[in-house]
């Protein structure tokens, strides 16, 4: 498949906002909210994925980042917001398989309806990432993903890391500055057995009169 005040000003817009020092590692910061704090959940987002064999920034606003930023960054779990069109046109992407298609996702989504979140972390090179789903709230947001082998013909080599770029469409127009908190988990289950448990969780909150 893939209200907050829209029109104020994205604070950072020229340059990429650092979320938390979170690398590679299993996470499970987002996995074990209560049913009252689900809050708004799209399962299976339309998204778009870009992958880097090298260790450097692959999105970026305004200047392309500097060597040793290059260094730094992929080390650390980075987001960024895209709200309107002219957002759009201010991220660039690194000279990687796909980053037509990225620019065409970003181009391509109607801003009066949606939100674009942009994810860039790293990932052990045999595995690839699928993306469950992405909650948010006025003043948060956190992906869940699972992770599998790549395909047997991908060289790969276990102590070696690329950089992933998750474009996330999440279908409601919204500000982000008030967003100050960021989470994630990565799990090695299926995307439909997560997505099972957020929904069990969600039917309990309507039973019990919660939030959804």
């Amino acid at each position: 498949m893939p209200s907050i005040t829209r029109r104020r000003a994205l604070s950072g817009a020229a340059a990429l906002l650092t979320g938390f020092a979170g690398c590679s590692g299993e996470s499970s910061s987002s996995s074990s909210y209560p049913p009252e704090e689900i809050g708004n959940v799209e399962l299976n987002p339309e998204s778009y994925t870009l992958r880097n064999p090298e260790r450097a920034p692959t999105v970026w606003t305004g200047e392309r980042p500097t060597s040793r930023d290059d260094e730094e960054r992929p080390h650390r779990r980075h987001h960024l917001f895209v709200t309107g069109s002219d957002d759009a046109a201010g991220v660039s992407f690194a000279d990687v398989d796909g980053a037509d298609g990225a620019r065409d996702f970003l181009d391509a989504t109607d801003y009066d309806a949606a939100t674009v979140y942009i994810e860039q972390w790293t990932i052990e090179e045999c595995f690839t990432p699928d993306l469950c789903s992405v909650r948010w709230s006025e003043d948060d947001i956190d992906t869940s993903y699972t992770r599998r082998y790549r395909d047997a013909d991908v060289a790969c080599a276990a102590d070696a890391e690329d950089v992933v770029v998750t474009i996330i469409r999440i279908p409601e127009a919204f500000d982000p500055s008030d967003i100050n908190g960021y989470g994630s988990s990565r799990g090695s289950g299926t995307c439909e057995r997560e997505n099972e448990r957020i929904r069990r969780r969600r039917n309990a909150s309507d039973d019990s009169g919660g939030s959804r």
